[in-house]
């Protein structure tokens, strides 16, 4: 009986760590699929409309019927997935879903980093969804292409946006240091489809420079020109003040 009864509290104890174990795993897969999710609703509400295209939109559709499919099977007490779930299919049923996000201008450091956010968030989620079998290799590498060139295309909008706020503001120097990041930036990537363009930001970072010297040789006149005036002013207040002491 004593055998009996230590084996029977033996069993009931692995029994609750059995169970706790799974409610745990359980309770991680629904985080891990609602985070992902969330990166679904993100990129495809928020990313730029120059950086969205019906395909992406699809995509992203697609993938969430299928992480939605997931979550119905280990959230069983919710509600909410398998609603989102009818949503999601009914949407995909249709015709090719229409793309309503605005186009971006990126002119700050923090745009910049926002975006940049989004698209690694994306690569992300497509990187884990083909580790779980939702989208083949090609597919993954074809998209992970396209993303590795809108953040290309973010940081070049960034540099020329900056570079032509300088401009505007009557800062060559600036805008030719912007001009300067752009170009390492672009041969850093070392991207043949970005020839013509290094070529171009080349080209612009030479007029900048040009108008920098001009610049600074214009303040150095000034510069000139004010301490000769300051010392004329000097030099008619010391006749001044001597032409007083005679006079007394």
């Amino acid at each position: 009986m004593v055998i009996g009864g230590l084996l029977i509290l033996i069993s009931i104890g692995f029994i609750n760590h059995s169970l706790e174990r799974a409610r745990l795993e359980r309770a991680r897969q629904v985080a891990d699929l609602n985070a992902r999710l969330n990166v679904c609703d993100t990129v495809s509400i928020q990313l730029p409309g120059q950086f969205m295209s019906p395909e992406l939109k699809s995509l992203l559709l697609r993938l969430e019927v299928q992480l939605l499919e997931q979550l119905v099977k280990v959230d069983r007490k919710n509600d909410s997935p398998g609603k989102r779930l009818d949503s999601a299919r009914q949407q995909l049923s249709s015709a090719e879903p229409e793309v309503n996000n605005p186009p971006l201008k990126v002119t700050s450091e923090a745009q910049a980093k926002d975006v940049r956010l989004m698209l690694e968030n994306l690569h992300k989620l497509l990187t884990q969804a083909h580790k779980d079998g939702l989208i083949d290799k090609p597919a993954l590498q074809r998209w992970s292409a396209q993303i590795r060139q809108f953040l290309i295309n973010t940081a070049l909008e960034l540099f020329q946006s900056l570079a032509e706020q300088a401009m505007r503001q009557g800062k060559p120097r600036l805008a030719k240091l912007q001009y300067e990041r752009a170009i390492s930036y672009l041969q850093k990537h070392n991207n043949p489809a970005y020839t013509e363009h290094l070529q171009r930001l080349k080209h612009q970072h030479q007029q900048a420079e040009q108008l920098a010297a001009q610049h600074e040789h214009t303040s150095s006149d000034d510069n000139t020109e004010l301490a000769a005036g300051l010392k004329a002013m000097e030099e008619s207040d010391e006749a001044w003040k001597k032409k007083a002491v005679y006079d007394d």
